[in-house]
């Protein structure tokens, strides 16, 4: 279901094009775009992260364009550089970008249509040389119809769209999720790989995970520091996956309903399109068609 998501990621990232990666909270947009920075020809310079909701409203100008020295009360003495300045030649990542202010929108498309910024307090112009890939987690559309995003910035950021789609909707990738991050932490760890029992596996195929891959990690880890080498079982999973699974066992139903709903909201929002839909969800058309008739929605 992730592969054509990837496989577009490689297209992408030989190109300096701008990318928007849309998912939900957990679904690993910031990995998504370490890899497409990785994978392009900008790899050997900087990848700077910034998320545009952790940022206080008033500094968000500075943290992203800098500022000179005595710019405003409390400024360093020497200034400072912004978020574009030390990404110059290599990628800058805006996560969460739906939670810009409008006002902040405004001078973020201007930096990106002259590839140029100018620092709090000065009056001339840097040139940089940065290619953009912006993350949301929400519909930005919406966003427009409701005046919170402006609709020319997001074509300049949307000229590239991944989708990532929700763990409870890519629930066959789940074993290799599982074995990758057992591996990389036991390695951060340096510790053994152990085994996981059968009853574990089922519980955790059978939960919809609303924290996506974010939560799966913290389960592993979890799991991994109570087992302390042994067989990993029920007992070192967390309270919240054991009580979905045991509260008369409605996660499977809740995992059909999640698919449904997701894929009636992509037809929706595509107008029936099957081909547009397939594409938002990151499935082929095959699959599309396989899970409509599954699902009764022919």
């Amino acid at each position: 279901m992730l592969q054509e998501q990837i496989r577009l990621a490689k297209v992408a990232a030989k190109t300096t094009s701008k990318i928007l990666i849309v998912g939900e909270s957990g679904t690993g947009k910031e990995l998504f775009a370490q890899a497409v920075h990785n994978f392009s020809q900008r790899s050997n310079q900087p990848f700077i992260a910034i998320s545009c909701a952790a940022i206080p409203r008033d500094l968000i100008e500075s943290e992203f364009f800098g500022y000179k020295g005595g710019a405003f009360t409390g400024a360093r003495q020497n200034g400072m550089m912004g978020k574009f300045e030390l990404a110059n030649k290599g990628t800058l990542f805006l996560d969460e970008i739906n939670s810009l202010p409008l006002e902040l929108q405004s001078k973020l498309l201007r930096a990106l249509q002259q590839n140029k910024i100018m620092k709090l307090g000065d009056t001339s112009a840097i040139p940089v040389d940065v290619r953009v890939i912006s993350a949301s987690n929400i519909d930005l559309l919406n966003e427009i119809k409701n005046n919170n995003f402006r609709e020319d910035l997001y074509y300049r950021l949307n000229v590239i769209e991944l989708f990532i789609p929700p763990l409870r909707i890519r629930i066959d990738d789940l074993e290799m999720l599982i074995s990758h991050i057992l591996e990389r932490r036991c390695r951060a760890m340096g510790i053994r790989k152990p085994k996981i029992s059968q009853g574990v596996l089922e519980i955790m195929m059978a939960y919809s995970w609303p924290g996506n891959i974010r939560e799966l990690e913290n389960c592993i880890e979890r799991a991994l520091l109570l087992s302390q080498g042994k067989t990993i079982c029920k007992a070192h999973l967390s309270m919240r996956s054991t009580e979905e699974l045991n509260s008369s066992e409605p996660s499977p139903v809740s995992l059909r309903k999640s698919s449904k709903v997701l894929i009636e909201a992509a037809l929706k929002k595509n107008g029936g399109n099957v081909t547009k839909a397939a594409r938002m969800l990151g499935i082929s058309r095959p699959t599309l068609y396989r899970k409509m008739k599954e699902f009764g929605l022919f």
